[in-house]
Protein backbone atom coordinates (compact mmCIF):
# COMPACT_ATOMS: atom_id res chain seq x y z
CA UNK A 1 0.00 0.00 0.00
CA UNK A 2 2.64 2.39 1.00
CA UNK A 3 4.77 1.32 -2.10
CA UNK A 4 1.89 2.22 -4.52
CA UNK A 5 1.53 5.83 -2.83
CA UNK A 6 5.02 6.65 -3.31
CA UNK A 7 4.90 5.20 -6.40
CA UNK A 8 1.91 7.86 -7.49
CA UNK A 9 3.89 10.41 -5.82
CA UNK A 10 7.39 9.68 -7.95
CA UNK A 11 5.19 10.01 -10.97
CA UNK A 12 3.74 13.30 -9.99
CA UNK A 13 6.76 15.10 -8.45
CA UNK A 14 9.82 12.93 -9.79
CA UNK A 15 11.99 13.88 -12.89
CA UNK A 16 13.30 11.57 -15.83
CA UNK A 17 15.90 9.68 -14.89
CA UNK A 18 17.72 6.44 -16.52
CA UNK A 19 19.72 4.12 -14.17
CA UNK A 20 22.08 1.42 -15.41
CA UNK A 21 22.90 -1.62 -13.26
CA UNK A 22 23.80 -5.04 -13.70
CA UNK A 23 20.52 -5.93 -14.36
CA UNK A 24 19.66 -3.12 -16.61
CA UNK A 25 23.00 -2.70 -18.42
CA UNK A 26 20.99 -0.67 -21.28
CA UNK A 27 19.66 1.49 -18.96
CA UNK A 28 15.44 2.03 -17.55
CA UNK A 29 13.92 4.95 -17.56
CA UNK A 30 12.24 5.89 -14.36
CA UNK A 31 10.88 9.14 -12.25
CA UNK A 32 12.66 9.56 -9.25
CA UNK A 33 13.27 12.59 -6.82
CA UNK A 34 16.95 13.76 -7.81
CA UNK A 35 18.27 17.08 -6.18
CA UNK A 36 21.96 18.17 -5.04
CA UNK A 37 22.40 17.65 -1.42
CA UNK A 38 21.96 20.23 1.21
CA UNK A 39 25.03 20.95 3.32
CA UNK A 40 26.53 23.81 5.03
CA UNK A 41 30.01 25.12 5.78
CA UNK A 42 31.91 23.25 2.59
CA UNK A 43 34.28 24.18 -0.18
CA UNK A 44 32.59 22.95 -2.67
CA UNK A 45 28.77 24.22 -1.84
CA UNK A 46 26.82 27.25 -3.44
CA UNK A 47 24.12 29.66 -1.84
CA UNK A 48 20.79 28.84 -3.04
CA UNK A 49 17.14 29.85 -1.76
CA UNK A 50 17.13 25.96 -0.09
CA UNK A 51 20.50 26.32 1.43
CA UNK A 52 24.09 25.81 0.90
CA UNK A 53 23.79 22.89 -2.46
CA UNK A 54 26.66 20.82 -2.65
CA UNK A 55 27.23 20.72 -6.94
CA UNK A 56 28.98 17.14 -6.95
CA UNK A 57 26.18 15.41 -4.55
CA UNK A 58 22.84 14.20 -5.39
CA UNK A 59 20.34 12.62 -3.54
CA UNK A 60 18.27 10.15 -5.03
CA UNK A 61 14.86 8.69 -4.13
CA UNK A 62 13.21 6.16 -6.87
CA UNK A 63 11.21 3.43 -7.05
CA UNK A 64 10.82 0.13 -4.80
CA UNK A 65 10.96 -1.69 -8.20
CA UNK A 66 14.84 -1.42 -9.34
CA UNK A 67 17.12 -2.77 -6.84
CA UNK A 68 20.15 -0.71 -5.89
CA UNK A 69 21.44 -3.20 -4.51
CA UNK A 70 23.70 -4.54 -6.78
CA UNK A 71 26.68 -2.41 -5.49
CA UNK A 72 27.56 -0.74 -9.16
CA UNK A 73 25.41 1.33 -10.83
CA UNK A 74 25.06 4.63 -12.87
CA UNK A 75 22.63 7.54 -13.28
CA UNK A 76 21.72 9.90 -16.37
CA UNK A 77 19.93 13.04 -16.28
CA UNK A 78 19.70 15.51 -18.36
CA UNK A 79 22.51 14.17 -20.15
CA UNK A 80 24.56 14.54 -16.97
CA UNK A 81 26.08 10.85 -15.76
CA UNK A 82 26.42 10.11 -12.51
CA UNK A 83 27.29 7.22 -10.06
CA UNK A 84 26.21 5.99 -7.20
CA UNK A 85 28.02 6.53 -3.51
CA UNK A 86 26.01 4.55 -1.55
CA UNK A 87 22.07 2.97 -1.34
CA UNK A 88 19.71 1.97 1.13
CA UNK A 89 16.39 -0.04 1.08
CA UNK A 90 13.44 2.71 2.60
CA UNK A 91 10.84 -0.43 4.61
CA UNK A 92 7.71 0.72 5.59
CA UNK A 93 5.45 -1.71 7.80
CA UNK A 94 8.21 -4.35 6.30
CA UNK A 95 7.72 -4.05 3.32
CA UNK A 96 10.09 -2.19 0.74
CA UNK A 97 8.58 1.48 -0.33
CA UNK A 98 11.54 2.49 -2.42
CA UNK A 99 15.53 3.40 -2.62
CA UNK A 100 17.78 6.11 -1.26
CA UNK A 101 20.55 7.03 -2.53
CA UNK A 102 23.59 9.11 -3.08
CA UNK A 103 25.43 9.98 -6.62
CA UNK A 104 28.06 11.80 -7.57
CA UNK A 105 29.47 13.35 -10.68
CA UNK A 106 30.91 10.72 -12.76
CA UNK A 107 32.01 9.69 -16.42
CA UNK A 108 29.79 8.55 -18.84
CA UNK A 109 31.46 4.77 -19.09
CA UNK A 110 29.94 0.93 -18.07
CA UNK A 111 29.64 -0.80 -15.14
Amino acid sequence: MMQEKIGRELERFGRDVTLYTARYPKGIAVKACFQPVREKGTAKAVPTPLGWVVQDKFTYIGPAQVNLDSGRCRLEADGVCYRMKQAQPVYAGGQLTHWWAVFERGEREGL
